[in-house]
């Protein structure tokens, strides 16, 4: 099952104190989440109203600034702790080259153990390495029935440069695990 990068930023937003839309909504925009992933930052009073449903954040209290409606500040939950826990895991184990959630998850990994974080990243790295030997496997096979057409060469060519760079991405990163595990 894929992370879910909606749910991933409004709760790692809300580990960090409570906020209420507002202040998620401007964070998502000063983080330009809608070119992350399909996140649209209009959505996310709905998200908070599915999170709050489903017990994961809640209400804490409402407040006024001046001629501002009245805002309702969120906090996260134990529940909901455990949810962003299980997003992370996911955005950070499951290869979804469509998917800017691992990115997402690695900016609230911050305390995390650094060997959990490598465990995690260490699972995402093999099943790349499984899908590129996978795609790999399919090219020869089709080349073993002959010629493979040239749109087909070039297809199975962008998923294996595809999968390389994002191998590649990964080598550089084991570099940053550490700084990215510490606390700010």
């Amino acid at each position: 099952m894929e992370a879910n990068p909606g749910r991933l930023l409004v709760l790692g937003l809300l580990a960090g104190g409570p906020m209420h839309g507002h202040q998620i909504r401007r964070a998502a925009e000063l983080a330009q989440i809608e070119r992350w992933e399909n996140v649209k930052v209009g959505a996310l009073y709905g998200m908070l109203k599915r999170l709050a449903a489903e017990g994961l954040i809640e209400p804490v209290r409402s407040e006024q600034e001046g001629r501002f409606p009245v805002r309702t500040v969120y906090a996260i939950t134990d529940e909901g702790r455990l949810e962003l826990s299980l997003q992370r895991e996911r955005a950070l184990t499951t290869p979804d080259l469509r998917s800017r959630a691992v990115e997402i998850a690695l900016t609230w990994s911050a305390g995390l153990a650094p060997e959990e974080l490598r465990g995690q990243l260490d699972r995402r790295r093999a099943s790349l390495e499984a899908l590129l030997a996978e795609e790999r496997g399919r090219r020869d096979a089709e080349a073993r029935k002959g010629p493979i057409p040239p749109a087909a060469a070039a297809g199975f060519r962008r998923t294996e440069l595809r999968l390389e760079a994002e191998l590649g991405w990964h080598d550089e990163l084991d570099a940053l695990l550490e700084q990215i595990a510490s606390p700010p």
